[in-house]
């Protein structure tokens, strides 16, 4: 009997030229049902700590309580993917809008994400986090009646059962895919001063969707290949670890 599970889909940035961040970052976190009731007590637990009602990520300043929620998080089981994109390369001519490039990021990560699942006999629903607006709608449309309709992609279709959206306010375990996405997206994006920090997205990274051992294109998919920074920009500019630290390891 297959294992049932919930994808958790949140992104962090702007996406288009000229929008305010370079990267944007769309993540989904798969969780097995029997495991949700751990987690969500895990972050009743940290927002309860700190007095948050929510926990997102990019509102919390200090770096310690950063430390201490990806921490946390980090002992309870669940398995996740990212697909990132470099805005400074978008380029207008050959992908005409914003929202047509959304739609092909939602592919590729679908795609690895339904890899996952077929792999390890996993089935369930997909829940995005709510934009509160008509895109809402117009996306589950877009999931529902032509990524898991179209024969000729590479989804595997029967994994999933169903597509809609939610507050993250309001739905807590939406606030685990932010902590995942955004502890990712600040592993790229330079801060005002030209830093990044991987060392929060560095306690997940075991949670990284593999195959044959590697993470790159499975758990971190770069739009394309020329979008995925050299070494020598995650050793210039990250400060808080010891070692590489790039997400390009491909072992354990």
């Amino acid at each position: 009997m297959a294992i049932a599970c919930t994808v958790y889909i949140d992104e962090t940035g702007d996406l288009g030229a000229n929008r305010g961040t370079r990267w944007f970052v769309l993540s989904a976190v798969i969780v097995d049902k029997d495991c949700e009731g751990d987690i969500r007590n895990a972050l009743y637990s940290i927002k309860a700590k700190f007095n948050y009602r929510t926990i997102h990520w990019r509102k919390i300043g200090e770096f310690n309580r950063k430390a201490y929620i990806s921490s946390e998080l980090s002992k309870y089981p669940f398995t996740y993917v990212n697909v990132l994109f470099d805005t400074t390369q978008y380029d207008p001519t050959k992908i005409s809008s914003p929202d047509i490039e959304y739609n092909y990021l939602c592919k590729l990560l679908l795609e690895r994400v339904s890899w996952y699942m077929h792999d390890t006999d996993r089935v369930g629903e997909i829940i995005l986090s709510s934009r509160g607006t008509s895109k809402d709608a117009t996306l589950i449309d877009y999931i529902k009646n032509r990524l898991l309709n179209y024969p000729h992609n590479n989804i595997e279709k029967t994994v999933f059962t169903n597509v809609t959206a939610k507050a993250a306010s309001s739905w807590d375990m939406l606030q685990l895919a932010d902590v995942c996405a955004t502890s990712m997206f600040n592993w790229h994006e330079p801060d005002w001063l030209g830093f990044i920090t991987p060392c929060h997205a560095m306690k997940f990274k075991n949670k990284l969707f593999r195959q044959n051992g590697k993470i790159q294109t499975y758990g971190i998919k770069y739009f394309s290949d020329k979008m995925k920074p050299s070494t020598d920009f995650f050793t210039e500019k990250k400060f808080c670890a010891k070692g590489r630290g790039t997400p390009s390891a491909t072992t354990t």
